[in-house]
C-alpha cells in the first residue's frame, strides 16, 4: 500500500542516526559556553534543517520515479 515508504526508509532512519549522533557534539560545545536552553534551541534547529534536507531528498526521488 505505501511502497514508497518502504524504499525510503532506511534514508529517514540515517537521518535519524545522523541527528542522534550529532547530539554529543552539541552537548560538548553549545551546553557549556552557552546553557542548556541554547543546546536544546540548537539540537532542535538542527533536527528540522536534517529532517527537511533528507524529506526533500526523497520527495524528489519518490516524483522522479526511483
Amino acid at each position: 500500500m505505501f511502497k514508497w515508504l518502504d524504499t525510503h526508509f532506511d534514508q529517514m532512519a540515517l537521518t535519524i542516526v545522523l541527528w542522534l549522533c550529532s547530539l554529543p557534539l552539541i552537548v560538548l560545545t553549545v551546553l557549556p559556553l552557552f546553557g542548556l536552553e541554547a543546546a536544546a534551541i540548537s539540537a532542535l534547529v538542527l533536527f528540522f534543517i536534517v529532517l527537511a534536507v533528507c524529506w526533500s531528498i526523497c520527495s524528489w526521488k519518490i516524483f522522479k520515479g526511483n
